[in-house]
C-alpha cells in the first residue's frame, strides 16, 4: 500500500441531516447499489489499509439508526455531534476518540483520513494516491481537488497567481463573480497532520451561519511556513457526492456501471448492462452470463460456467459451478454444482440444494436440504424439509410444516418416490425407497420401502428392499 497504516487513522463525518434528501432516513444510510452509502465509502477505507477499529464514525441525525447499520460491518468507533455546528466541529468531537488509540495496542494515530459520509464512489486507489502524497511530502494537510466545467454547489480552491500554491477554499455562497469562473474545487477529502490539527480546530471562529468549517483549517495551513498544504488531484467520479435524490440516483449509475465493467473485464458475460444490477460484493467466475434484468444483491458467490438469468433475482446466494437459476428467486442460500432452477421458482432463506438437484416452475423450498439429483418439477413445496438423494418430487406436493405454532420437520430418505399433490403432515419421515399414491395424505412415519395411498395414508405393499452387503469382520 506504500504507507504505514499504525500511523493512520480515518474519520468519517456522517451526522448531517440531508435537508436536501428530504427523509426521515440519514443521508449516509440511503442505499447505493443495494447497501447504505456510507458501506461503500467504510469499505474503501479499509481496502485502502485502515481497519475499522482505526475508523471513527461522526453520527449526529438519527446517528443510533446509522451506529445500528454500521455496526453490523465490523467494530467501529463512533462519536456523536449532538449540536449540527458544521464540519469543522464534526471533526472536533472525533477529538477523544482518536486520542484514545494512544492508549490502546493499535497505538496513535500521527496522521488522520477525513472524509464525508456521502461519497460513495470514493475508491481505495484514489485514498492511496491521497494517503501516500501525505506520506512523501509531510505536509500538515493534503487535500484532494479535482475541475469539472460546472462546480456548482461546492467550495473553489483558490491558488496563489505567481505560484500556484494554495492560498485558501471559497465556499460556494461567498464567491466573487470572479471566482466563480474557478473549475477547481474542493471535493472534502483530505488527510491531516492529527497533532497540529487538534490545535487547529480550536481557533476555528463561528461563520454567520453559526456554523465551524472544516475548510476554515486549510486557510491556516497556508500561512504556516514551509510546504504546509499538498493538492493532490483526483478523477472528478471518484469524489462525487450526494445532497439530493437526483444525485442519488446518478451516482448509483455510476457505481453500477463500475461494478459490471469490472466483471466483464474477469471474463463475465453481462448480456443487457442497461438492465442488470450486480452489488459490489458479489463474486462471479469466469463464462458464467448473467441473462437481462438480473438483481444479484448483498453477498453473491457465483461458479463458472453459470447462467442467471433472465429475470432472476439473488440475494446473499452461494452458487456452484454449471448453475442454471431462470427467472426465479434464490435468498440467502446454497446451490452446489449443476444445480438448475425455474422458471418462477423460489429458493427461501436457509436452504441448501445439492449437486444436480433440479426445481421446474412453480417450485418452492424454504429452510431444507435437497438430496443430490432430487427433482421438484413443478408446483410444489418443501419446508423445514430434509431429503435423501434421488426423490421424485411430483405436481402438487407439499409439506405441511406448520401446525398454527412451530414449524415441525420433514426427513424424506433416499429414492423415495412422492406422487402428485401428496400432503406430508410434518413431523414426520419417509423412508428410503418408499412411495406415495397420488392424492395421499401423511400423517404417520412411513417405513422403507412401503408403499401409502389415501386420506389418511395407508401402506399398500411393501417393496422388497435389496439386502444389505455382508460386512467383513477384520479380526477373522
Amino acid at each position: 500500500m506504500g504507507h504505514d497504516t499504525n500511523r493512520l487513522a480515518a474519520v468519517i463525518l456522517a451526522g448531517g441531516n440531508g435537508t436536501r434528501m428530504r427523509s426521515k432516513l440519514p443521508k449516509a444510510l440511503h442505499p447505493v447499489l443495494g447497501e447504505p452509502m456510507i458501506f461503500h465509502i467504510l469499505r474503501a477505507v479499509a481496502r485502502s489499509g485502515i481497519p475499522p477499529e482505526r475508523t471513527l464514525i461522526v453520527v449526529g441525525y438519527a446517528g443510533e439508526k446509522v451506529r445500528q447499520a454500521v455496526a453490523t460491518t465490523g467494530p467501529y468507533l463512533f462519536a456523536e455531534q449532538t449540536e449540527q455546528l458544521g464540519t469543522g466541529h464534526a471533526l472536533l468531537t472525533a477529538q477523544s476518540g482518536i486520542q484514545a488509540l494512544a492508549q490502546t495496542p493499535l497505538g496513535a494515530a500521527e496522521n488522520l483520513l477525513v472524509a464525508y459520509g456521502d461519497n460513495p464512489l470514493l475508491s481505495s486507489q484514489t485514498l492511496n494516491k491521497l494517503i501516500n502524497a501525505h506520506f512523501e511530502t509531510q505536509p500538515l494537510v493534503t487535500l484532494a481537488t479535482s475541475e469539472i466545467e460546472d462546480p456548482t454547489g461546492y467550495g473553489r480552491i483558490i491558488r496563489h497567481p505567481a505560484t500556484g500554491r494554495f492560498q485558501a477554499i471559497v465556499e460556494e455562497a461567498d464567491l466573487t463573480p470572479e471566482q466563480k469562473q474557478i473549475k477547481e474545487f474542493n471535493p472534502g477529502v483530505y488527510v491531516f497532520n492529527t497533532n497540529w490539527t487538534w490545535d487547529a480546530l480550536t481557533r476555528l471562529k463561528k461563520s454567520p451561519k453559526g456554523e465551524y468549517y472544516l475548510t476554515d483549517l486549510l486557510g491556516f495551513a497556508a500561512q504556516e511556513n514551509g510546504n504546509p498544504v499538498e493538492m493532490t488531484p483526483v478523477e472528478p467520479e471518484d469524489i462525487l457526492g450526494i445532497n439530493d435524490r437526483v444525485q442519488l440516483a446518478q451516482v448509483s449509475d455510476i457505481f453500477r456501471n463500475r461494478v459490471l465493467r469490472e466483471l466483464m473485464l474477469q471474463g463475465v458475460t453481462i448480456v443487457d448492462p442497461a438492465s442488470t444490477y450486480i452489488s459490489a460484493e458479489t463474486e462471479i467466475g469466469q463464462d458464467t452470463v448473467i441473462e437481462p434484468n438480473t438483481h444479484l444483491r448483498g453477498q453473491c458467490r457465483i461458479g463458472r460456467d453459470c447462467q442467471i438469468g433472465p429475470n432472476s433475482i439473488l440475494e446473499n446466494a452461494q452458487v456452484g459451478d454449471n448453475c442454471q437459476v431462470m427467472a426465479s428467486v434464490v435468498q440467502n442460500s446454497t446451490l452446489e454444482d449443476e444445480v438448475s432452477i425455474g422458471p418462477f421458482s423460489r429458493v427461501r432463506p436457509g436452504s441448501y440444494l445439492e449437486t444436480k438437484v433440479y426445481m421446474g416452475n412453480f417450485a418452492e423450498v424454504s429452510r431444507t436440504r435437497v438430496g443430490t439429483g432430487t427433482k421438484q418439477s413443478h408446483f410444489s413445496f418443501l419446508g423445514d424439509t430434509t431429503t435423501g438423494p434421488n426423490v421424485n418430487v411430483a405436481a402438487g406436493v407439499i409439506t405441511a410444516n406448520y401446525d398454527g405454532v412451530n414449524k415441525n420437520k420433514t426427513v424424506i430418505g433416499a429414492n423415495v418416490f412422492l406422487g402428485c399433490d401428496t400432503i406430508l403432515r410434518a413431523p414426520v419421515t419417509i423412508g428410503d425407497e418408499a412411495r406415495t399414491g397420488a392424492g395421499s395424505v401423511v400423517t404417520k412415519n412411513v417405513e422403507p420401502g412401503v408403499t401409502v395411498v389415501g386420506l389418511p395414508a395407508r401402506p399398500i405393499k411393501r417393496k422388497a428392499l435389496k439386502p444389505a452387503e455382508p460386512t467383513i469382520n477384520e479380526a477373522e
